[in-house]
């Protein structure tokens, strides 16, 4: 069995070597393998083969030392995208992308400001490729862009507020307007910076207003002129500003003086003065303005008085107030016509203390007060003697030291609360615990 299996082989080898041996076979089979080997070569290789990549974008930064080191910088915003023709082999291009490419301006024509037309160059910078395998160009070939150079400059310009349209309610004033931010930064060309003088906030309110108000006004930059500006090439940090109209409530207040070191029960109203206006138109916020029934525009220092000196009180308002007739000071005067002014050299025993804490006592080591000027009516004064006159002192306005010292005393007299001691004036104490 076996040896009629070896016999069958041998003879089906014979067969084909006989077939193989046939001249029109050998020509089919090489013609076969040529086709195949075209094959390959056409589809997997590709000699010669081109093919177009869109949408590639212009990279205007690239190479771009060549202006900047001229101080030029591209102020236009150009964008642009071309196509490339791509030659090669098959098995380069084929996985070639956009990513692939760099398409740039030639900036070498660049020497000055202005607007010029560039053409464009494209290099391949795949690290899947050599380069030198492959040809590309833009498509077609006379594309080009067109970019503006100038020197860029940084100009910061005021706001100014421009309001049409701008009622306020009866009893109610415009105090202030104020834009944030308040300038507006520019950059661009220097020569479309200098037409620019400052930017004008443009503020509308239909209706009347009664309180603060806050809105967004759209910003117009203008010349010196005053006419619009066509931001060509300028870029500002912002096109719009936030605008605070601050409204106050008026109100038409009586004006007061404060008089300050008078004595115990001093009877103010016997003090008679002028000033030189009586009232004073204020403005504030309504939650300021309703809680005010006057104005207090200063002290007198009645230590300090002088019968023929005439005030001038500065005007001081509190806080969130404003005057809306702009006055800064207010003249005072005293009638003084019936007043007069008197001299007393009191005693030790003229030193009255009071409040005096337990465990402690005072004695009073000065002989005499000299030299004490009293004012008040001349009619009282004509008959005042230095035993009706009192210098006092308040143990409950001292931090109390033992030992001696020197104490403020505070004149009066009790008979009469018109009158008042102009200086100031102190006693030699000493002063024991118990």
């Amino acid at each position: 069995m076996m040896k009629e299996t070896g016999q069958n082989e041998a003879d089906t080898r014979l067969r084909l070597f006989n077939l193989l041996d046939n001249p029109r076979l050998r020509m089919l089979v090489a013609f076969v393998l040529a086709v195949i080997s075209w094959v390959i070569v056409t589809v997997g290789i590709q000699p010669g083969t081109d093919r177009t990549i869109t949408n590639v974008p212009v990279d205007f930064s690239y190479d771009s030392a060549r202006y900047s080191v001229q101080g030029l910088s591209i102020v236009n915003d150009p964008k642009q995208t071309v196509s490339l023709k791509v030659y090669g082999n098959g098995s380069d291009i084929g996985g070639l992308d956009k990513e692939d490419f760099v398409v740039y301006p030639k900036y070498n024509s660049v020497k000055g400001p202005g607007q010029i037309s560039l053409s464009l160059a494209v290099k391949c910078i795949s690290q899947t490729v050599d380069a030198n395998n492959i040809k590309v160009n833009v498509h077609p070939v006379d594309t080009g862009v067109t970019v503006v150079f100038d020197k860029v400059e940084e100009k910061k310009v005021p706001v100014r507020i421009e309001a049409k349209n701008l009622a306020i309610e009866e009893g109610y004033t415009l105090y202030k307007y104020q834009p944030v931010p308040s300038e507006i930064t520019l950059m661009g060309p220097e020569n479309e910076l200098k037409k620019i003088k400052e930017a004008v906030a443009q503020v509308t309110v239909e209706e009347k207003l009664n309180q603060t108000k806050t809105l967004t006004a759209p910003l117009t930059f203008v010349d010196e002129a005053g006419e619009p500006v066509e931001l060509k090439y300028v870029k500002p940090e912002a096109t719009t500003a936030d605008v605070t109209l601050t409204v106050y409530q008026k109100a038409e207040l009586p004006l007061v003086v404060t008089l300050v070191n008078t004595p115990p029960g001093f009877d103010e109203t016997s003090l008679k003065y002028t000033l030189s206006q009586k009232t004073l138109q204020v403005a504030g916020p309504a939650s300021v303005i309703e809680n005010m029934t006057e104005v207090s525009i200063g002290s007198v220092d009645l230590s300090t008085f002088a019968l023929d000196r005439v005030y001038e009180l500065p005007v001081k308002l509190p806080n969130g107030l404003v005057s809306e007739e702009n006055v800064s000071t207010v003249t005072l005067n005293f009638e003084t016509s019936n007043l007069a002014t008197k001299t007393f050299n009191l005693k030790s025993d003229a030193v009255q203390v009071i409040n005096m804490p337990a465990g402690y006592s005072l004695d009073v080591l000065s002989n005499r007060i000299r030299n004490v000027v009293v004012c008040g009516p001349k009619n009282v004064l004509d008959g005042l003697t230095a035993e009706s006159v009192v210098a006092r002192i308040n143990m409950d306005e001292l931090n109390i030291v033992t030992g001696q010292q020197t104490i403020a005393v505070n004149i009066y007299v009790p008979a009469d609360n018109r009158i008042f001691a102009l200086g100031n004036y102190s006693v030699s104490c000493q002063i024991e615990s118990q």
